[in-house]
């Protein structure tokens, strides 16, 4: 297939005001056996297009049909949101392809509605469609078209189990299955041999090479050193900045810490409420977020065309997910630069590279370590509150207090003081307290348990104890009253009852 003139008009209409004229390699040669109804297993690296191979037979077969629904299953949220915005792109408002997004994070009971009106596509994650599979709000029964997206991330994430379950469920006969990925690893293999019916088999290029058109560095450096080093390269590069770490926890520290010197960055991890993740990719996509701080569960979902770099702060700990982190630039056609930073693993850094089998040399940069420079304000994130707790803003109010103390009246004089239990003040400079008014009442005799002090022309005195240590010692002199009263009263009843058994009888 060399264009798209096989498609239905409002599919060509729908890619020309995309600004696409020419299929992908993935697009040629998977469109053509899909729209004659044959299963397709599908290879690709990411960012070739696969999106667009399911949606646009799916759709050319959908429209001279009625009824039958698409099941689409992705690994990561981020993917299905992808899928379900592409779609939109395609069918905007037409009301015969009505959608309903199906991840976790998102508000259930408002998926529940959506899911009742018998959605023509439900574009999915597989955990929460086995949710509501157990909540029974789901109905598979008239699936015609089964998707599985990036299924080697989807085996990685421990989705095997899942898939089984939900494709135990699907109709048999009359169903067409399209399964694409990244990589073939003996698992997928496995896997279509289980689902797909003689599949015609697609593959473009290598399942384990690197994206061509992604220049290659890496930078041998200490642990320590990663840091400074990081902050030299997002100040020396320009363009949109993909940064991969291991954890989740990392993720979120590393943000904070680049926040702190300077760099507008945020984290995108698994742990993020879905509103706060679209928040998040949203600033990113409209190029508001320069740096982005992620795990590899973004490795799959994030189609931004202007990412120009792609640093691994962290080696992946998959070697396959280096093919998928570094494809999240060089998309589309254009150049694009992965820089990763090997501190004490080397090893893992072999493994990739056997891997990998890089069509482009790989380049040797020297590390360039600059003095971090001064912090310069709180790190928190963007959209959130401020920061509780200690915080270095804090700290630099507080120095500024001690440099440029304020200046204080000469007769300044406390209103209001506040003391603890063991209050001991003791006054450099004493001024004498004003004249009353009135004649002043004689004051008492101080118990020994008084303290008087004097602060400001200020008299202080204080009682013993505090209000929390008063009122402790209320409440224990209420118990204790309370088990003597308790104690009192069971012994007038025995006494009576005593003096009722064996007491005198009066005589009558």
């Amino acid at each position: 297939m060399k264009d798209f003139s096989i498609l239905p008009e409002f599919l060509q209409k729908a890619l020309h005001r995309l600004g696409i004229t020419t299929p992908t390699p993935i697009q040629a040669q998977a469109i053509e056996p899909a729209l004659q109804g044959r299963d397709v297993l599908g290879t690709a690296q990411t960012g070739t297009g696969k999106t667009f191979a399911f949606l646009l037979p799916i759709l050319t077969r959908m429209e001279k049909e009625e009824g039958g629904s698409a099941l689409v299953l992705s690994p990561t949220r981020e993917l299905a949101q992808q899928t379900y915005e592409a779609l939109r792109d395609l069918v905007e408002k037409d009301p015969r392809f009505t959608a309903v997004l199906v991840i976790g994070g998102d508000n259930i009971d408002r998926q529940i509605t959506k899911l009742a009106k018998r959605p023509r596509f439900i574009i999915a994650t597989p955990g929460r469609v086995i949710d509501h599979m157990k909540r029974k709000t789901i109905d598979l029964s008239d699936v015609r078209y089964f998707v599985l997206d990036e299924t080697d991330r989807m085996l990685d994430m421990g989705f095997r189990d899942d898939i089984q379950t939900i494709a135990y469920i699907l109709p048999e006969e009359g169903k067409q299955t399209l399964l694409f990925s990244a990589t073939m690893p003996k698992e997928i293999t496995s896997l279509a041999a289980q689902y797909l019916k003689d599949p015609v088999r697609v593959q473009i290029g290598s399942v384990t090479s690197t994206v061509d058109l992604v220049s290659q560095e890496i930078i041998c450096l200490g642990v320590r050193e990663k840091l400074p080093q990081l902050i030299h390269e997002l100040k020396t590069r320009k363009g949109s900045i993909l940064v991969f770490v291991r954890t989740k926890h990392g993720a979120d520290r590393l943000a904070k810490q680049l926040k702190m010197y300077g760099i507008k960055a945020n984290a995108l991890h698994g742990d993020l409420r879905q509103n706060r993740r679209q928040q998040v990719m949203d600033s990113f996509r409209d190029g508001m977020l320069p740096v982005l701080v992620a795990t590899d569960v973004a490795a799959r979902g994030i189609d931004v065309p202007h990412i120009g770099h792609v640093i691994n702060y962290d080696l992946p700990q998959c070697p396959e997910d280096y093919i998928h982190r570094i494809g999240r630039t060089g998309r589309a056609g254009s150049v694009g630069c992965a820089v990763s930073f090997i501190a004490g693993d080397e090893d893992k850094w072999r493994e990739i590279s056997e891997v990998a089998q890089f069509s482009t040399p790989v380049k040797l940069v020297e590390k360039t370590i600059d003095p971090l420079p001064t912090p310069k304000f709180i790190a928190q994130e963007e959209g959130r509150g401020r920061s509780r707790g200690r915080t270095l803003g804090g700290h630099r109010r507080q120095e500024e207090r001690e440099e440029n103390p304020p200046a204080r009246q000469e007769n300044y004089k406390p209103r209001v003081i506040l003391a603890t239990d063991t209050l001991v003040v003791s006054s450099a400079k004493k001024q004498t307290p004003r004249k009353p008014r009135r004649p002043a009442r004689p004051q008492p005799a101080q118990s020994p348990k008084q303290e008087q002090s004097h602060f400001g022309g200020h008299h202080i005195t204080r009682v013993g104890a505090s209000k929390r240590a008063l009122k402790k010692q209320r409440d224990m002199a209420a118990r204790q009253n309370k088990k003597e009263v308790s104690k009192k009263g069971l012994k007038s009843l025995v006494k009576k009852a005593f003096s009722k058994l064996f007491g005198r009888k009066t005589k009558k």
